[in-house]
């Protein structure tokens, strides 16, 4: 199932947020940092049972950007 979406804001590089089928979604940002970054979401007071996708998404997020645990980001449920 498609559901229309619409970039809201974009801060190339750095921030981006969305809405899905006219409903405000999650919001990303990138801070750069000494030695790396830090990525955080954000997610509207309405939809605290999307927190749990979110932290599933960073720990992802960070196996990929760091190269540990390759093998182990692909699995399903990791």
């Amino acid at each position: 199932m498609a559901l229309p979406y619409t970039v809201t804001g974009f801060d190339a590089g750095r921030y981006w947020q969305w809405s899905v089928a006219g409903v405000r979604a999650t919001g990303h940002r990138v801070i750069p940092q000494d030695g790396g970054c830090r990525v955080t979401f954000t997610v509207p007071w309405w939809a605290p049972f999307y927190l749990p996708v979110c932290a599933l998404a960073l720990r992802r997020i960070e196996r990929l950007a760091t190269g540990a645990g390759n093998a182990a980001a692909s699995q399903p449920g990791t």
